[in-house]
């Protein structure tokens, strides 16, 4: 870590390494569903804010094993939504091409965050409230 980063992150080594963690668990997040994961995750593994071997490591990821990552977060996360979310489930069942299209945005704009498809279901549906 640099010395401008152990200076932002205080005194106490613990708010260094959990700063550190945050902007790591931040980095996967956006690569998973990110449009081209593996350049995601290796601009982070560029970062100056994470760690040394943290960085090695993320640059070091097998691609087809971050490709397989990202897609296995991406059909969970649909799964999740069409289970919690009965008006996300006919849009499918309406018309797939458009509600899947729809999906990919969503994915893309928003990090993953939930665990169950009530909260799946919350964040599709704040985020089409946002949109209008």
């Amino acid at each position: 870590m640099t010395r401008a980063a152990k200076r932002a992150a205080g005194a106490d080594p613990r708010n260094a390494r959990a700063a550190a963690y945050a902007r790591y668990e931040e980095a996967i997040a956006r690569a998973m569903t990110a449009p081209d994961p593996v350049e995601a995750l290796r601009a982070a593994g560029r970062d100056p804010g994470l760690p040394a071997g943290v960085r090695r490591a993320l640059l070091a990821a097998d691609p087809d094993g971050i490709r397989m990552s990202a897609l296995l977060v991406a059909r969970l996360r649909f799964e999740r939504l069409l289970r919690g979310c009965p008006e996300a489930e006919a849009w499918f069942d309406r018309d797939a091409a458009d509600f899947s299209a729809a999906f990919r945005r969503y994915h893309a704009e928003v990090p993953p965050t939930a665990f169950f498809p009530p909260g799946e279901a919350r964040l599709f549906r704040s985020w089409m409230a946002r949109r209008g």
